[in-house]
């Protein structure tokens, strides 16, 4: 009513306003910046999952299935968050195996399990803000040597693996598959081409009327040699005992202002420091929301990292941000 006093909050109230309001801002960039702090602890031989990694930005997190983590969405501000983070650990220099799930840069919240939206609304996510999700992994490879191990982390977007949409990947897959199981006399296309693949057709079970089992096919994929980050001879940007983040540079935060290439080989060669990065790549989005997440966690973190752009050989630019890992 009109005129009406409002009445003052009970303890109950006042501490969960107390908590929004100390929240931390959860997006993939400051994850990234909570990862930085930490760095040393990625050129240890441990797995990756017991990294102490920051629990506050997480919604949701699961060891047997995809994704590793769901990170907490934001009420207010100009990221939504909310991103899938999953991990890829191997022993090598080599990206390890997807296996069940093909790697994708974006995925449905309702693709989760029920055990992890479970957790997400047990967490206060606002599920419905955000129903598509970008997707990065945290890839590291380690080399043992005579003196002391090395090794590479990178955060990458989903995209640089995903050149080619999922369904369209299976689709093709099957057509080889089927052309190299019939007749050469017989065009499979006719049959393929109104199949309607889906990688969650896979994953169901298949029974068989008077067999006693059942079968259930998994789908595996691997990185192609040219989307393999961890190689010194393709990608000697990312050097030993570097964290490094990786973001699809899709658009510029303002396409009318005037800027070199991103495609530029100046860019595409060389890294700088935060503060002397080329307009081009202070344009980028990523440069942005990195330089933002920096600030509200340690602004000192500009200061170890350095910038460049790096070209994919089948998806176009993508900001990078790389930092040395000190043991």
């Amino acid at each position: 009513m009109a005129g009406e006093q409002s009445r003052p909050l009970d303890q109950r109230e006042r501490a969960d306003a107390a908590q929004l309001t100390s929240m931390p801002t959860s997006s993939v960039f400051h994850f990234f910046a909570r990862l930085l702090e930490r760095r040393g602890y990625f050129v240890q031989d441990n797995k990756l999952e017991d990294f102490a990694f920051p629990r506050d930005m997480i919604a949701a997190e699961s060891r047997y299935g995809f994704p590793d983590f769901v990170l907490k969405t934001n009420h207010d501000g100009s990221l939504e968050g909310g991103e899938f983070i999953e991990l890829k650990d191997a022993k090598s220099y080599q990206i390890a195996s997807f296996n069940s799930t093909l790697p994708s840069a974006t995925k449905p919240v309702s693709s989760l399990s029920q055990n992890m939206m479970k957790q997400l609304v047990e967490a206060g996510d606002d599920i419905e803000s955000v129903p598509q999700r970008d997707v990065y992994y945290l890839v590291r490879g380690i080399r043992r040597t005579t003196s002391s191990p090395l090794a590479k982390t990178v955060l990458v977007s989903g995209s640089f693996f995903e050149t080619v949409s999922t369904k369209e990947v299976l689709s093709s897959a099957f057509h080889q598959v089927a052309t190299a199981s019939t007749p050469l006399d017989v065009d499979v296309s006719e049959l393929t081409e109104h199949f309607d693949i889906r990688q969650s057709s896979f994953a169901e079970t298949r029974r068989v009327e008077g067999s006693s089992i059942s079968v259930r096919f998994r789908v595996m994929a691997q990185a192609d040699p040219r989307a393999n980050l961890m190689s010194d001879s393709r990608y000697p940007m990312i050097g030993d005992n570097t964290l490094t983040m990786l973001v699809h540079e899709r658009r510029l935060i303002n396409p009318l202002l005037i800027n070199p290439l991103l495609i530029n080989p100046l860019l595409t060669g060389n890294s700088y420091a935060w503060d002397q990065a080329p307009v081009a790549i202070k344009n980028c989005e990523a440069y942005t929301h990195l330089g933002e997440a920096f600030d509200e966690i340690d602004a000192n973190l500009k200061s170890v990292v350095r910038v460049s752009v790096m070209r994919h050989p089948m998806n176009g630019p993508f900001f990078m941000a790389q930092a040395p890992i000190h043991p």
